[in-house]
């Protein structure tokens, strides 16, 4: 399950950055851009906010910080 957050906020940011990419570029109607764009928002959304919640603090052991 760890592994499965990280790659649904990815692919929706990748949803999110590409569309507008291709229709600037390319030839994808501006109707089409919207929804894969408000996709990838949903998508990103979905797999980043748990992904990054609960990431665990790592400690830095070059510091004292750990006594």
């Amino acid at each position: 399950m760890k592994i499965l957050f990280p790659i649904i906020a990815l692919v929706g940011l990748g949803l999110t950055i590409i569309p507008p990419a291709i229709h600037l570029f390319g030839n994808l109607e501006i109707g089409t851009t919207f929804n894969l764009m408000t996709a990838g928002m949903v998508l990103w959304v979905i797999g980043a906010t748990p992904w990054l919640a609960f990431k665990e603090d790592e400690l830095d052991k070059s510091t004292q910080d750990n006594i």
